[in-house]
């Protein structure tokens, strides 16, 4: 069970990863490209990246987006391993659970943003992240293992983070006095999140049916179909 757990976790990972980048190239790095302009411009010049620069830029954006897959690939294959329950529909549906965890919900506290764009300090919106992110998981388990009262506790659960960092105005949403700039950054909120549902949906499904398929037992020599 280990090894079909992790071995599906890595190959799909793998495969949803590869095509989360090129997601990225074809939809937000041309926004980021854009929108780096505006942040030179802004700011004094800072010393060269190596990682900021071609070629070496797309590998590191390469190797981070499989990583994350294969992570995100290793919490989906767990879930089936814990509850039984596999196939490309089902992977398909914890898929769309994890995009609304680990990116719809986030994305009302901590929205992405391009470069440029006035945010607040980072550890202030990692902490942001990790608590809305929690909050959605403890929000699917009431709503799915509870019932009545158990089910609004859920729903409250989803609205506690965007009322205590934006209602109560904790977190400062990303700003900029630049109108181009506010319209790169809401198409990029926009990609972005459009291209991180699709690479859910594909890690989802392959590593439904890739568990589903390692499961099966395979038929015994001689047997007459």
């Amino acid at each position: 069970m280990v090894f079909r757990t992790v071995s599906t976790a890595l190959v799909a990972g793998f495969l949803a990863g590869l095509c989360l980048f090129v997601i990225q190239r074809s939809s937000t790095l041309p926004l980021i490209l854009a929108a780096e302009t505006y942040e030179k411009d802004a700011t004094v010049e800072a010393p060269s990246d190596a990682f900021a620069k071609e070629p070496m830029r797309s590998i590191a954006t390469l190797l981070g987006d499989v990583f994350v897959a294969m992570s995100f690939g290793l919490i989906l294959t767990g879930i089936y391993a814990v509850t039984g329950r596999d196939g490309w529909l089902y992977g398909l549906l914890c898929g769309l659970l994890g995009f609304a965890t680990f990116h719809l919900a986030p994305s009302m506290v901590v929205p992405p943003a391009v470069p440029g764009m006035e945010v607040a300090p980072l550890a202030l919106r990692q902490i942001a992240w990790w608590v809305t992110a929690a909050s959605a998981v403890i929000g699917f388990i009431l709503l799915f293992n509870l019932t009545g009262l158990g089910k609004l506790a859920g729903v409250l659960f989803f609205i506690l983070p965007t009322a205590i960092y934006r209602v109560l105005s904790v977190l400062p949403a990303p700003g900029t006095p630049s109108h181009s700039l506010a319209l790169l950054d809401r198409a990029f909120v926009m990609r972005t999140l459009g291209g991180m549902f699709a690479f859910w949906v594909i890690l989802g499904a392959i590593s439904g049916c890739l568990f589903a398929r390692a499961g099966r037992k395979p038929a015994p020599m001689g047997a007459v179909g």
